[in-house]
């Protein structure tokens, strides 16, 4: 398979998703990429974004911009920025 599909599966996966941030875990059984492919994409990949803070297991949580944006309010925006809670 190529990166492109990988990356538009692992899209896909987080678009469809009604949760705004996934883990790898979570987006790996969604889009059927391996988690350790998931994660080196979502890691090296153009328009995916990490949380700051982990979930409550400790887990690393993403977002596509385009979710990211569709879903935040200004305010949540401004404030991630001020904050620098958004990684990308």
């Amino acid at each position: 398979m190529k990166e492109e599909e990988v990356k538009e599966k692992i899209r896909r996966a987080i678009s469809r998703s009604p949760y705004q941030w996934r883990t790898t875990r979570g987006i790996s059984i969604d889009s059927g990429v391996p988690t350790e492919m998931v994660e080196a994409i979502l890691e090296t990949g153009e328009g995916f974004l990490r949380s700051r803070r982990p979930n409550a297991r400790g887990e690393q949580l993403y977002t596509t911009r385009e979710k990211y944006l569709s879903s935040s309010s200004l305010s949540q925006r401004l404030l991630s920025a001020i904050t620098n809670k958004v990684g990308g």
